[in-house]
Order: C-alpha cells, then structure tokens, then sequence
C-alpha cells in the first residue's frame, strides 16, 4: 500500500519519547523527535540556529539582567561577585583607560542569581533577601551608580520662630544608645542623657535627674518642657535641643473686634487649638509634622470677623513650600492650607482630618530586606522579607521612596497588605498586568480593587488564582499571558486572565516536551521577542532550551541548543528590529559573554554566523587570521567570503587560510540535527503504526539553504547536492525550493526522516513529504 506522509510546518517543536505512539495527537504530525540546534519559526518554519559571537571575557561567572530605556538604549547588565560590567549591542561599554567599564557591587554572585527587578526610566530598583533595596542609575553611557534605598523623611520638619539654634543654645543629641540619648554641648557644660521624656546629667556614680521633664511627644519631635524655676526653656526637636530665644510666641490669637463705644469687645477663649506645620519639597514629598504650638482661642462657632490666630515658623532648606494643620482640644491633627511662605493666619478654617500628615517609620527593621520588587498602578511595590514572607508593601502612588503611615488613610497613601493563604509561602515573582499578580512558591495570587472600584489603599483586597506554585524569581510576560516555572521546577505554565471565570487560569507548556525537564532543572530564562517570540531557557547542566510560543496561534514548540561549552546565563534586550540575545558561556572553565548574531535572511551568507564564540575579519584580503587566542588549540570552522574552508586548528592565536578573503568568519562548530516522529499513515487497513514501512525517496522544501545531510538515520544521511548554475570557483548559492532524496532502507516499523547540518551555513527547512510503501505486519 503506497502512501504520502507530509509534514508542512514543525509547530509543535520537539515532543517527548512517550509520544511515540500517539498518532492521534494534532501535534504528532507538526513535532519532531529531535530538534537540536534548529529553531522554530512562528509561521511553522525549522531554522538552524544562528552562532554566538564572542564580546569578551568575564572576570568570573555572572548573572545578566536587561536594562531598557528605549530600543536605542538597551544594555545587558552584567553581575558578578561583587562587581558589575555594562554591555551594549556591540560589546561592553569602556572606561576611561580604554579597559570594561566596571563598579562595585553590592551582591555576591549567588544573590546576584536571585535579584528581583523592575525599572523605571533610568532607574533599576532592585531587591534581594539580605541586602537593603537598591536604586541602580544610569547617569550617563559609562557612569552608573548603586544608591541604597532610605526610607526617611525627605525634609526635616519645620521649626516655630521662637525656637533658637546657635553655639550656646543648641545641643546636639550625638547617638542613640538604647533609648538614651547623649547630649553634649557648651551649655550645660557637662554630658546630659536623654531618656524617655526626662533630661538627666551624668555624674559619678549615678544619674542625677535635673528636673528637665518634657511632657509629650509630637511625631518625632518633643515639645513641651522645662527648667528648674518652671521656665518653658529647652526643646528637644528630632536630634537637636532648642533653647527658646525670648522671641515673639510663634502662635497668637488676634482680637480686633470693638464695642460700639469704640472699646475692645470680650473674647470667649473657650477652646484649645494646635497647629503643626510639614514641608514639602520640590517633587511634592511632605516632611513630618514639627512640634506642637497651642493656643486658646474662641470656639468655632464664635468667632468674630476680625478674630484670626497667626503663625510663624523657620523656613526649611529644600522646602517648596509648607502645609498647615489643626486639631481642636487636642484632637486629630486635620489639613487647613497651604502656603509658599513661612507665615500663615488662621481665620477659624475648619481642618479637613480626611487629610493627615506622614509618620515615617521604616518598612524593613532589623535589616529585614525583602524579596521581590515590581511597580503597579504608579507605586513601587516590594514583597516577601524573611520574617514576613506573605507580606506587601506599595509605596504612595506616584511617590516610590514613600513608605510612611498616614492617619487616616487617603486613596493615594503608602499599603501593607498580608497575604491569608493555607501555607508560609515567599513570593518568588510580581507582575502588572490589569492586577498585580503575585507567584509564591505555594500558589498564585491577584492584588486588586474590589467589585468595579478602582484599586487604592482603601479599597484593596487579594485573592488565590491556583495552587501550582512558583519556583523562579521572576515571570515572564508574553503579550498578555504570564509564563512561569511551577514550584517543582518540573513544569512550565501559563497564567492567564479567563473572562467566563472571571479568574487567572493557564496550562502546562512543558507536557509535550516533559523529558526536557526530568533530569535537569531551568537556572535562568528569558524573552527574546523579535523576532520570533521565543523564551530562552538556561538548564543547570548547560544546554540552551528555546521555547517559540505564540497563545494567539496555539503554537509552543520546545527546541533544545548545545554547544561546546555550558549556557550559564541568559539575558534579551531591544536592538533595532531584532532582540539581541546575551549569554554566559563556560568554556574550557573561563567564563565570555557571547551574543547570539543576527538571522539570515537570504543573500549571500558572506559574513553571516553559524559557529559559536565566533569572530568576523572584515577588511583587505588576507590569509592570516589572528586574535582568537580563546580557541587556541581548538578544530574551527571557517566561512570565508562565502565559501566554507576546511577546518584548522588556532595556535597562537592564529590560522592561515588557504586562499585571501575579504570578510571571514571563524569559530567553534556544532551540529544542527532535526528528526521527525516515526512516519504515519492511513489508509483503508487503518493506522500502519503496527505494520513494516518503507521510504523509498523524500522530498524537502528548503528556503536559503545550504550544507545538509539528509537519511533515515543521521549515520546514514547523504549530502544534498546544491550546486546548480553557480561559475566554476564561486561557492554555490543558497538553495530554495525542493530537493528529493531517494533512499534505499529496508522496511522497518518505526522509520523517522533525519536532517543534520554540520557545516557553518543557513538551513531553512520549510515541510517534509516522505513516500512510503506499507508492506504489512
């Protein structure tokens, strides 16, 4: 029984042994056994990999994280122990001695593997369990700089006029010890502890308190307070004490009504009022509430028209301008106005206490550093410390090193947010997309708004969307569909936004393709977009695994890379239309960042890639190629001007060819290899998986392509013959179109076709028609 069995496009990328028999599977017929060193194309197409070109040497192992201002402006961040490098499309950026522009890091290797990223305009903000969250700038092309995030007040709070800071008057409060501190200064003329709310002079042996009793504290400011004789005197004020000067009181009720007669009229005084003053700086940011000043004025409902209450205060350097607010009978400190100057008169405006002041405190005590980072809905988001694994925190929206607590809480204030879930879990990645999404190592989660209500620090709730679990630092985003490791590591799925449940759900992307993750685990991946959407993944024991993966056409197909040496990192940035693809690679133990080149698109392949740690000469025609001291000792393959040259060796650095050539490219070879699934057909008998076949001629549609070996077994395979019309001593051009091979095997029951490449050249390989002859069981 004669049969045709067609293989038009290999979408389904390389499918795992236990698929051998599953004829039945729509993917069993766009899949391969083998896919090694071919890539797949989104529009179904198999295309031997491009080479990695080499850039340079590392000092040692490194992670690689992507730095993107623009297509323009892209870089590969390069992070070692201790040490940071800064390559661009073309190679690292130099320093000013010609040498890689190289700064201190503030990560080990091991936690430069596991930094969480998110970055905004120049900024990247980092974060990582055990070392403060870290804000990396980009100030120019080769001056970039580590800036440890501090969550404190941008400006000092402002200071009542009649408090004086000079030689003999202010005191500095040196350190902290405990709650104690120590105060110094000509003064006193002796040392004085400050404990709790009372002032103490030190002698021998013991303390001796002298009756500086402060009353309250205020923010981070004391206020109220006296002397021996009663005198309202010293202020501590954060870590300065103030002295007041005898000045005018920096708060004053104004009576200017009059009787008929012409006489002042009474004032009722009935109701305690208190002021407190905050700075803001040039970008918006608040600065604590000072201290308290109090004054008693009429009740609110009693004022007369020319009654008002006046304040003054010292201005504050950096300060923009000063907000005032106001609180009655000791009540909630409520927002009255705002003003440029240091003066303001209260005409009995009611404070709005919707509107409160920022505490600062800091978010991460005990050096308590979390985890992971993200920005979503215009706040920076950190999660996951050690202690409080399950716990967020989002910054003020629009205001990233903003941390405070707010009293009471407005839509834009600062977020901590605990999570309630079955287990302990730390949250491995953060994503934004129309919610926060959350991958924990336990299960997944939605950070959002509830019902239709916006998301904001009053209407704020999460939410479990499934229970695979994470096991990666970070996800990947593929338009809208998140990609992530599951917590066994054994599994990649997906996570995306389901309208009929109105929830995330996904699949495993990794079922079809199970072997390639049985043994070996994935220790890096990335996203190369352009140009043909695939997601790169480093295993622990140094193979390459592609992922080519497009939700809206269906099409995940595994691919698997080897070379000679181990991918150990892996990194994607923008360049022009095509992403460039940045790897560490191991060899020979030395460590090089390597890209991979661009792909061919047709032409001639003069100056095209296909060999590994590869080097181009382009220039006068020489026979002399030298600077390859890395391969010294190593088989190379050559491409030069076009023409595949025999294989040397590199000694010194340097081979010879046999001929001059103008643009070569020289490098370590590897081998492409594409198998298909064991042949099938059907006809009227049924299914032949059971019954002896054989192929008797196989006919492959190749676009550009050159150099391939084609059998029913890779020992076996027989070159292709490409050369056509092509003038004696040209090499021959890239072929598109069809080539039949006629094959002379015996019938077997399982037959594949086999593909392999091992010259330095472009393989297209667009479908595979095998003619077979059914010769029963």
């Amino acid at each position: 029984m004669p049969g045709v069995s067609l293989q038009s496009n290999f979408t389904a990328g390389e499918l795992s042994p236990s698929l051998s028999a599953r004829v039945e599977l729509s993917k069993y017929n766009t899949g391969c056994r083998t896919l090694k060193n071919f890539l797949v194309q989104s529009h179904g197409g198999a295309v031997k990999r491009p080479g990695f070109e080499l850039l340079d040497a590392l000092p040692g192992e490194a992670a690689l994280v992507p730095f993107v201002f623009n297509r323009e402006q892209s870089y590969c961040l390069c992070l070692g122990e201790r040490w940071l490098r800064v390559a661009a499309h073309d190679g690292f950026i130099l320093a000013g001695d010609g040498g890689p522009y190289e700064i201190e890091s503030p990560y080990t290797l091991e936690q430069a593997r596991q930094i969480s990223y998110a970055q905004s305009a120049d900024v990247l903000f980092i974060a990582c369990h055990g070392v403060r969250p870290q804000k990396l700038k980009r100030l120019n092309h080769d001056h970039w700089e580590f800036e440890a995030m501090v969550f404190e007040a941008p400006l000092s709070p402002p200071v009542w006029s009649d408090y004086a800071a000079n030689e003999d008057n202010a005191f500095q409060l040196a350190y902290p010890a405990s709650s104690v501190y120590y105060v110094t200064g000509s003064g006193f003329g002796a040392r004085y502890y400050l404990v709790g709310y009372n002032l103490y002079r030190k002698t021998d042996p013991a303390w001796i308190a002298v009756n500086h009793s402060l009353a309250y504290a205020s923010g981070n400011a004391f206020t109220r307070g006296h002397d021996e004789e009663g005198n309202l005197t010293y202020f501590p004020i954060n870590e300065d004490l103030y002295r007041r000067t005898g000045a005018a009181l920096p708060v004053a009720f104004i009576h200017e009504a009059r009787m008929s007669d012409g006489s002042d009229s009474p004032a009722q005084r009935t109701t305690s009022y208190t002021y407190h003053i905050t700075a803001l700086d040039a970008e918006g940011r608040e600065s604590p509430m000072s201290a308290g000043a109090s004054i008693t004025g009429p009740a609110s409902n009693n004022w007369q028209g020319a009654d008002y209450i006046k304040l003054s205060w010292l201005g504050i350097e950096g300060a923009r301008e000063y907000r005032v607010y106001k609180s009655v009978f000791g009540g909630r400190p409520g927002y009255v106005a705002t003003t440029v100057d240091t003066a303001w008169q209260d005409h009995n405006v009611l404070p709005s206490i919707s509107e409160g002041a920022p505490k600062y405190e800091n978010p991460f005590p005990s050096d308590d550093f979390p985890g992971a980072v993200c920005l979503f809905e215009q706040r920076l988001v950190f999660a996951s410390s050690l202690n409080r694994p399950q716990t967020i925190w989002m910054s003020k929206s629009g205001d990233y090193g903003n941390f405070a607590v707010y009293d009471p809480l407005a839509a834009d204030s600062p977020i901590e947010l605990t999570l309630a879930g079955g287990e302990i879990s730390t949250a491995n990645w953060m994503v934004s997309l129309r919610s926060m999404i959350m991958g924990t190592s336990g299960m997944e989660w939605e950070i959002s708004g509830r019902g239709e209500s916006a998301f904001s620090a009053m209407n704020k709730k999460a939410t479990g969307q499934s229970y695979w679990g994470s096991s990666l630092k970070r996800a990947i985003v593929v338009g809208n569909v998140i990609v992530h490791v599951s917590s066994s590591g054994s599994q990649v799925r997906t996570l995306q936004y389901e309208f009929a449940a109105d929830s995330y759900g996904g699949m495993d992307l990794s079922i079809m393709a199970a072997h390639l993750l049985e043994k070996e685990r994935i220790v890096d991946w990335t996203y190369q977009k352009n140009p043909d959407s695939i997601i790169w993944a480093a295993r622990s024991d140094g193979v390459l695994l592609g992922l080519t993966f497009q939700a809206e056409h269906q099409i995940s197909a595994w691919h698997q890379h080897h070379t000679q040496g181990k991918f150990k990192a892996v990194c994607s940035v923008p360049h022009g239309f095509e992403d460039s693809l940045f790897a560490v690679v191991e060899r020979d133990g030395i460590f090089f960042l390597e890209r991979m080149a661009g792909r061919y698109k047709g032409g001639d392949p003069a100056g095209h890639v296909f060999a590994d740690s590869a080097m181009t000469y382009n220039g006068e025609p020489t026979k002399i190629i030298s600077g390859m001291e890395h391969m010294n000792g190593k088989s190379v393959c050559i491409m030069a001007d076009g023409a595949v040259n025999a294989p040397r060796v590199v000694e010194g650095g340097m081979i010879e060819l046999d001929h001059p050539a103008s643009v070569v490219t020289v490098g370590l070879p590897y081998t492409a290899d594409l198998e298909t699934m064991p042949v099938e057909v059907v006809g009227g008998d049924g299914s032949s998986v059971a019954m002896k076949k054989q192929i008797n001629a196989v006919d492959i549609i190749f676009r550009d392509s050159l150099g391939v070996k084609v059998g029913l077994s890779f020992d076996s395979a027989q070159d292709v013959r490409w050369r056509t019309n092509e003038p004696y001593g040209k090499p021959p051009a890239p072929f598109s179109g069809m080539k039949q091979i006629v094959t002379n095997k015996l019938a077997e029951n399982i037959l594949t076709v086999c593909l392999r490449s091992d010259l330095p050249t472009p393989v297209t390989v667009l479908a595979i028609v095998s003619r077979i002859a059914v010769n029963g069981r």
